[in-house]
């Protein structure tokens, strides 16, 4: 079990690095500055995770970009036999130095994520976090990534023909369904724009 546990923690690990690198290489052009001056809410962000190609949200793609900033100023994560992505994920957005004292310890100490999250928020003092995301952006974003899917795949007659007569009454039926909500969706869009 102990063996299973480090490949993961490590695979873990190095996807974050080796997502957070491409992007952080290609996006920002190995700026680091810019990194930490544009943060989270950079809009290639957004951008790159409507591509219906690559399975991560734009906080998924940030924390990893922000895990592999955090790693070149902290080389403990990359050598660390304990410390996973929920570690480091736990002491994003502390100053550098908390950052580095609190994995140091989680290592040593052999902190759970949840213990370094308790240690991390004392560090923020106040309730730290955002808000939660409105559900209504959250079905928005969804919307934008299917209208992000080719046309093609929508008007695939050969691929329609493989369908049995149920999953055709199941489409048929969300269709209809998903049509009258966006009906009710645009009604009241327009109705706030004024």
């Amino acid at each position: 079990m102990t063996e299973i546990r480090h490949l993961s923690r490590a695979a873990s690990i190095e996807l974050a690095l080796g997502v957070g690198g491409i992007v952080f290489r290609h996006l920002f052009k190995g700026d680091m500055e810019l990194v930490r001056r544009n943060g989270p809410k950079e809009a290639s962000f957004r951008r790159l995770a409507l591509h219906p190609e690559l399975p991560m949200s734009a906080a998924s793609l940030w924390r990893a970009v922000a895990i592999f900033e955090l790693s070149t100023r902290v080389p403990l994560i990359t050598q660390s036999k304990h410390l996973g992505v929920t570690h480091v994920h736990a002491v994003l957005g502390l100053p550098a130095r908390d950052q580095e004292q609190l994995l140091g310890t989680a290592e040593r100490e052999r902190w759970t994520p949840a213990a370094l999250r308790a240690r991390a928020a004392g560090r923020r003092g106040g309730h730290g976090g955002r808000r939660p995301k409105l559900e209504i952006l959250r079905v928005l974003d969804g919307l934008r990534r299917l209208a992000a899917v080719p046309v093609e795949t929508f008007g695939d007659r050969a691929a329609v023909a493989t369908l049995s007569a149920e999953d055709i009454d199941v489409a048929l039926v969300a269709l209809r369904e998903l049509d009258e909500r966006l009906v009710e969706l645009r009604a009241l869009l327009h109705e706030a724009s004024g």
